[in-house]
């Protein structure tokens, strides 16, 4: 999950246009153009070097030029030449007229915008026209702990609000999110410790640049995520998240918790996951409110090649395409935000993001919370709806964010990396072509340590209590990012621990994905007493009896304390690789 138009007004008053034709009988150049406001310029020059100019204005708004070249002698040696030219123009103005006509379902505003689409929710039940509810226990992919299902006690409409209510409920359902392939609505497989809703508007109302406006109130307490946000439509970019993108017009957890005011609004990009990368800013209301006691306004203006970012009408963020990129397409500059996204509203609870913040973890009794949502308002850019410029509201002291780069190739020659008896992973370094993440970022760090008859080992800290280090093939360094590793026999490693402040010594895990959310799922590798190298071999059709598809692996490894419980463990790591004959080490 990481949120204007200074028109002339021409298309706004345009109310048919009427033809004017000179009727000046002089032979003379004359070059009539008409539009919003007409000048009429009519030049006669005889043989007698004689001038005149008449300049005629008239109000009407379109455009006629119309072109013939004459050339006349008379008896008296006079000579006339005449060059009419009329020129018509009509079909761009009549076209942006139309534009406006069949779009705007209201009044062009100053700035130029014209309200495209509106839910301001005064009814008393959701327009499922407009809305469709997402159903599942999925955890967002983010392990959150709520399923998201269609209630009247975690949604409704009062005739004044859309609220979403999170609550206290044990529930299951289908364990994989609507549009991945394995979805089933009758699946039962899955399960949270929550009840939410999420609803969007795929398939009812997509939509590229342009101004997306929503006013709301928000829930708070340790292990709220509420989000109002936009995932593309059709996915240009093989539909993989993030290659396709992401935009984050507000998010915030834990409002409340510790002083906790802060509200983001985010761009991700890049690549699929674990590849992907992500840039936003931070923003809190003036005076110390809180984003939880009343309504405010969040919106993004979206155009090519530039996101905004408000709140209450404040500019506080600006990102730019030079700042963006997707994998999908490095040669246009402003993918992957130049197609279209629909809007998703949903009320997340715990996860990777909000219970490992703050005071981590999720307070039971601040619940049930509820978001609650005045209106959603989509405009559109009259100037140019194709691609929402010149309607831009900038503000002052705005933060612009350079955003990331492509990491560089490396390029590393032909090099098959499966044709070996072994894939090395680590050996004293990341070998290539493998990349190190954790997710969420930034929550394990990595450190190359020396260590006596191991040369440098990887030393893993992890700093939050839901997260995963792991080694990934790169596709910038020679790689095609996934690999086929089917014609191997085993994964082995060396792993100890050197640090475990945790109460509870929970094991230690492995995994290996596919793609997410093809993945082994987590493989439990005991716990080794303190110190003391442990090694490991865990069979490839053991993993493929667990899901994985070995022909299509991206993770080779990941390594990580059970989830919920990780905070202040130190796990060191070497020996990493993937062998032909078991037992190799």
């Amino acid at each position: 999950m990481s949120k204007i138009l200074n028109y002339s007004l021409l298309c706004g008053v345009l109310a048919g246009a009427s033809a004017c034709q000179s009727t000046n009988d002089t032979p003379a150049e004359t070059i009539t153009i008409i539009e919003t406001v007409t000048v009429v310029v009519t030049v006669t020059q005889t043989d007698s070097d004689t001038q005149s100019e008449t300049i005629t204005q008239i109000d009407n708004e379109s455009m006629t030029d119309t072109s013939t070249d004459s050339m006349t002698e008379t008896d008296t040696g006079s000579m006339t030449q005449t060059n009419t030219q009329t020129q018509t123009n009509t079909e761009s103005t009549t076209d942006t007229q139309t534009d406006v006509n069949s779009q705007c379902i209201g009044e062009i505003q100053e700035s130029g915008y014209c309200l495209l689409w509106q839910d301001e929710f005064q009814e008393d039940t959701l327009d499922e026209s407009k809305w469709s509810y997402e159903r599942n226990c999925w955890g967002g992919g983010n392990a959150e702990a709520q399923c998201y299902v269609q209630s009247p006690e975690n949604l409704w409409v009062d005739g004044e609000y859309l609220r979403i209510q999170a609550k206290r409920e044990d529930a299951t359902g289908p364990a994989f999110q609507d549009d991945q392939d394995g979805y089933d609505i009758n699946d039962t497989s899955g399960s949270g410790d929550y009840t939410s809703a999420r609803i969007r508007t795929l398939g009812k109302g997509d939509w590229a640049y342009g101004k997306i406006e929503v006013r709301a109130k928000l829930p708070f307490g340790q292990g709220t995520w509420p989000a109002i946000w936009m995932l593309p439509s059709e996915g240009n970019y093989d539909g993989i998240w993030a290659i396709n993108g992401e935009i984050d017009i507000m998010e915030t957890v834990n409002l409340k918790v510790d002083g906790e005011q802060t509200i983001h609004g985010t761009l991700h990009y890049g690549d699929e996951y674990p590849k992907n990368v992500y840039s936003g800013e931070e923003y809190e209301l003036p005076g110390g409110a809180s984003p939880a006691d009343d309504f405010h306004t969040y919106t993004i203006e979206w155009e090519e090649g530039e996101i905004r970012w408000y709140v209450d009408g404040d500019h506080f963020a600006t990102q730019q395409s030079a700042g963006w990129y997707t994998q999908g397409d490095l040669e246009d500059p402003h993918a992957p935000f130049n197609q279209a996204f629909h809007i998703i509203l949903n009320f997340a609870v715990g996860g990777e993001w909000a219970a490992n913040v703050n005071d981590k973890g999720i307070d039971e009794s601040v619940f049930p919370q509820e978001l609650a949502v005045d209106y959603v308002r989509v405009y559109g850019c009259t100037h140019d709806f194709e691609t929402g410029k010149g309607c831009a509201s900038v503000g002052e002291n705005f933060a612009l964010n350079e955003g990331k780069q492509p990491p560089e190739e490396v390029v590393v020659g032909e090099t098959d990396w499966t044709s070996g008896e072994e894939v090395l992973i680590y050996i004293d370094q990341l070998e290539q072509p493998l990349d190190y993440g954790s997710f969420p970022n930034d929550t394990v760090s990595l450190n190359s340590v020396a260590e006596l008859g191991y040369g440098f080992v990887a030393e893993l800290e992890y700093l939050a209590d839901n997260s995963a280090a792991f080694f990934f093939f790169s596709n910038f360094r020679g790689s095609t990012g996934n690999e086929n590793i089917s014609g191997f026999d085993a994964i082995e490693f060396e792993y100890r621990i050197t640090q475990d402040t945790r109460e509870v010594k929970d094991n230690i895990y492995f995994r290996a994905d596919c793609t997410y959310p093809c993945t082994s799922g987590s493989y439990d590798i005991g716990y080794p007493a303190l110190n003391e190298w442990q090694f490991v071999s865990i069979a490839i059709d053991d993993l493929a009896e667990l899901d994985l598809n070995p022909s299509n692996v991206n993770v080779p490894f990941a390594i990580y304390p059970e989830v919920g419980n990780q905070m202040g463990v130190i796990i060191q790591v070497d020996n990493v690789k993937v062998v032909k004959v078991a037992g190799s080490l």
